[in-house]
């Protein structure tokens, strides 16, 4: 099942250890062995909060629209260089019980992507950027605009999840992947209109960041 069609209440990624923790959970209950039951219990409780896949919707028609890839609060927004062109830097913090999945900022094509599997340390730890599990993604939009989205994991022992295929055609707000805690950067062309400042709260496929080809 591709992550875009992964449209159940609880993310198809979580069904497997969310089902062994509760038969754990009956299992003990059954037993009478209520401290295993509770920890259990918990750490089940904890697997469907981090798991869960809510329907989404932006009320956002025009076309020029960036909906937000990731839950989380915007920690900053900067210009940056990236091959020799100004963009704008958008800096967005997930913790592990925002909603984990990504979702596609508009309707467009998946240029490229990589992934790069690794370590989970905090971010505050200076190997975190060359160490973590990352991934970069490149959309263009129908209208020609290209940005890109890095995904840094931190501190989680879920790995970043990106189901995505080169040339792929997304809708807005598709399910595209997974990050359970982490830095996500969305880099903007430079006359993007931004929406959003510093500690803003942002939804996946619901909050508009800003607009492309603003004036």
């Amino acid at each position: 099942m591709s992550v875009q069609n992964d449209t159940f209440i609880l993310s198809s990624r979580g069904w497997l250890l969310s089902g062994v923790l509760g038969a754990l959970f009956l299992f003990f209950t059954m037993t009478g062995l209520t401290l295993f039951q509770f920890v259990i219990g918990a750490l089940l409780l904890a697997v469907l909060a981090i798991f869960r896949n809510p329907e989404r919707n932006t009320s956002e028609t025009e076309t020029d629209g960036i909906i937000s890839s990731v839950d989380g609060v915007v920690l900053s927004i900067e210009e940056a260089l990236v091959d020799d062109h100004k963009m704008t830097k958008v800096t967005i913090m997930n913790s592990l019980w925002d909603v984990s999945m990504l979702r596609a900022p508009f309707d467009g094509v998946v240029e490229g992507f990589k992934i790069r599997h690794g370590a989970s340390l905090p971010l505050y730890n200076p190997m975190a950027e060359r160490l973590n599990e990352k991934a970069v993604i490149s959309f263009r939009s129908v209208k020609g605009d290209e940005i890109y989205i890095e995904h840094l994991s931190e501190q989680s022992c879920f790995s970043i999840g990106i189901d995505l295929e080169n040339s792929q055609k997304l809708k807005e707000g598709n399910r595209y992947g997974f990050l359970a805690k982490g830095r996500s950067i969305l880099y903007l062309p430079e006359h993007t209109r931004l929406l959003v400042g510093a500690g803003s709260s942002v939804r996946a496929g619901e909050s508009v960041i800003g607009y492309l080809n603003a004036a």
